[in-house]
């Protein structure tokens, strides 16, 4: 029979603090749900509404843009999400690694 040496516990590491959200990351989620309020209110008033044909119109090009808009706001979110995980958090000093 081998004897396992036994390691002293080691001390518990210090959680690294959540990357901060950019304020381009948080103005998009705030388009993405501003354009999906705006999209759904105006189908929603389309379907239930029987609107003269010119407004029904309209409405169609604001459905429209609302979801160009969504699109735009999601790709931003996306791409701003991936440059604050690689850019150096200021709260945190740098490791001698």
């Amino acid at each position: 029979m081998v004897q396992l040496g036994v390691e002293p516990p080691s001390e518990p590491s210090t959680p690294k603090p959540a990357p901060r959200v950019g304020r381009l990351h948080g103005l998009s989620i705030v388009g993405m749900a501003i354009s999906a309020l705006i999209g759904i209110a105006s189908m929603l008033a389309f379907i239930t509404i029987s609107w003269p044909d010119e407004l029904g119109r309209y409405l169609m090009v604001i459905v429209v843009i609302s979801i160009i808009g969504f699109m735009t706001s999601a790709s931003l979110a996306v791409f701003s999400a991936a440059r604050d995980t690689y850019l150096p958090d200021s709260r945190t000093p740098p490791s001698n690694e």
